[in-house]
Formats: C-alpha cells, sequence, structure tokens
C-alpha cells in the first residue's frame, strides 16, 4: 500500500492507492512455479468509514507500479472520475480513468508528457478547484510531482494540467528543489497554498525529507515556494 496519501471522494467513499505482483503463468510440474510475475497497480476502498475494506481490479495492460489517485468533478452533470498516475518502466507514466469510484479501471495508457527516470520513481497527484464555470461548477486541475530528469532521481518538478481528461495536458514542469529529489507526497492546503513533502540531498536522495509550501501563478507560469 502506498507510498504516498489515500484520498476521501465526494461520495464518502475512502480510496487507498495500491500495488501487488500478479502471477500470470505457472510452469506445470508436481509444484507449480510462477514464470511470469509482473505489478500491477489498484486501489482499496472502503464504504463505512474505514471498518471494512475491498479490493477494486488491477490495472490492465503494461506493467504498472506504485501509482496515486485524483477525484475529478466533471461540469457535464455526469459521475466523476477516479484519475490514477501509476510508475512504469517504459520512460513515461501510465494513467488510467475510472467511472465507478475505483472499483475497475479503463485500460491504461502511457502518458508520454510524464517522463519516467531511467529505473522509475514514485510520483505524487492531487486535484483541486480552479475556478468556477458559468453555471456553478468548479473547475478541477491536476497537479503532479516527479523529477523532471529522465536519467536520474533529481531536479523535482511540480506539473500542471489544466484539462484533465485530457492525459497529454501536462504543461512544462517548474523545479521545485535542484539536485537529488526522489519520492515525493502533494497535499492541498487552505488560502491557496499547496505542501509537498520529498526526499531530497546533496549528493543523494536518501540524506533528508524536506517540507515545502509553494503558490502557483498561473498568469505568469511561476511557482512561489516559501
Amino acid at each position: 500500500v502506498g507510498p504516498g496519501h489515500g484520498i476521501q471522494l465526494d461520495s464518502g467513499r475512502l480510496v487507498v492507492p495500491a500495488y501487488t505482483y500478479y502471477v500470470h503463468k505457472r510452469l506445470c510440474g508436481v509444484v507449480p512455479l510462477p514464470c511470469c510475475t509482473h505489478p500491477h497497480s489498484l486501489v482499496f476502498y472502503s464504504d463505512d468509514g474505514g471498518r471494512s475494506w475491498h479490493k477494486g481490479a488491477l490495472l490492465s495492460g503494461v506493467p504498472t507500479g506504485e501509482c496515486q489517485v485524483a477525484e475529478i468533478q466533471r461540469s457535464d452533470g455526469h459521475q466523476p472520475l477516479l484519475y490514477c498516475n501509476s510508475r512504469a518502466s517504459q520512460g513515461c507514466r501510465v494513467v488510467a480513468f475510472s467511472v465507478d469510484r475505483g472499483l475497475q479501471f479503463q485500460r491504461s495508457a502511457r502518458c508520454e508528457a510524464l517522463g519516467e527516470t531511467l529505473w522509475g520513481c514514485q510520483g505524487s497527484v492531487v486535484s483541486f478547484p480552479a475556478a468556477q464555470t458559468s453555471t456553478g461548477d468548479e473547475l478541477m486541475w491536476l497537479l503532479y510531482s516527479h523529477p523532471t530528469n529522465r536519467h536520474r532521481r533529481s531536479d523535482l518538478g511540480i506539473y500542471l494540467n489544466p484539462s484533465p481528461l485530457d492525459r497529454e495536458g501536462w504543461q512544462r514542469p517548474w523545479v521545485l528543489n535542484l539536485g537529488p529529489s526522489g519520492y515525493s507526497d502533494l497535499s492541498t492546503c487552505s488560502g491557496g497554498l499547496f505542501g509537498c513533502l520529498f526526499e531530497c540531498g546533496t549528493t543523494s536522495t536518501c540524506e533528508e525529507i524536506t517540507f515545502c509550501l509553494f503558490t502557483l501563478d498561473t498568469s505568469q507560469q511561476n511557482l512561489k515556494a516559501s
């Protein structure tokens, strides 16, 4: 389970991201041995405040690992979508949508706009209300954190997607931390603030864990850290 945060949907459902290794094939014999095992993302969910938990279906498609999810409210009157952003090993992230709050996800797809490091790295995603439509509905955007260097875990970036239904709608990242940067976890705070907890250091990502508050200035395409 994890790493990173779970979320509570508007319906009240608790959703916790996870991944597992699934045995796709076994060698036949006296003792069947697994011979084709791949990781797949999934979520656990609870509709009774955490007293009981259930497992959603595995993400189909390419192997996926650590993931995080975010709820996307829609202004067309349809049920909200659950967006899943997963670690993968083919040079970019993998994303998928669920229309039933995590029971099943549509077949996963590569997201070329979000590159992966050489061996992959955990990333974090949150949704937040950016504005209101003419009908009074909230317009949701996505925010994502991950190392921007595609060869090593370095230069932690913050990415913005003002069109969450477009998996390639991510803008160029702001760099929150130059140098070694590893796992991270985003949170939305009051007053237009965002928080990011992340691994970093001078020569290694494992030297310290830092927390940073920042705001987004979308008019000037700028990030202000404090």
